[in-house]
């Protein structure tokens, strides 16, 4: 008799432990409000690496505050590509 509590409490343990770690784990991160799957992160990572490509490959014409203005959206484009990089890197290492 007691084997068999010890093998049921042992089971039921193992169960709750398999429970409460498929409930715990996301698939998603949430980056501004918005939550993502590694899918959807990764494509936003791709276009703004092609978006933040061809905007530092033109020639920009006009007067000099707007090619400021166009250099600063450049680099605030660049600074959310790095931190979705980064989101991108740590994705599910970083789990709460």
């Amino acid at each position: 008799m007691k084997k068999v509590f010890r093998k049921t409490w042992i089971g039921v343990l193992a169960l709750a432990t398999l429970v409460v770690g498929a409930c715990c784990s996301s698939k998603t991160v949430e980056i501004n409000g918005q939550k993502m799957t590694k899918k959807e992160l990764k494509a936003k990572v791709e276009k703004l690496k092609a978006i933040v490509e061809e905007r530092e490959m033109s020639c920009v014409y006009g007067s000099p505050e707007i090619i400021a203005e166009y250099g600063r959206e450049t680099g605030r484009l660049r600074q959310e590509l790095n931190t979705l990089q980064q989101e991108l890197d740590n994705f599910g290492k970083n789990k709460k």
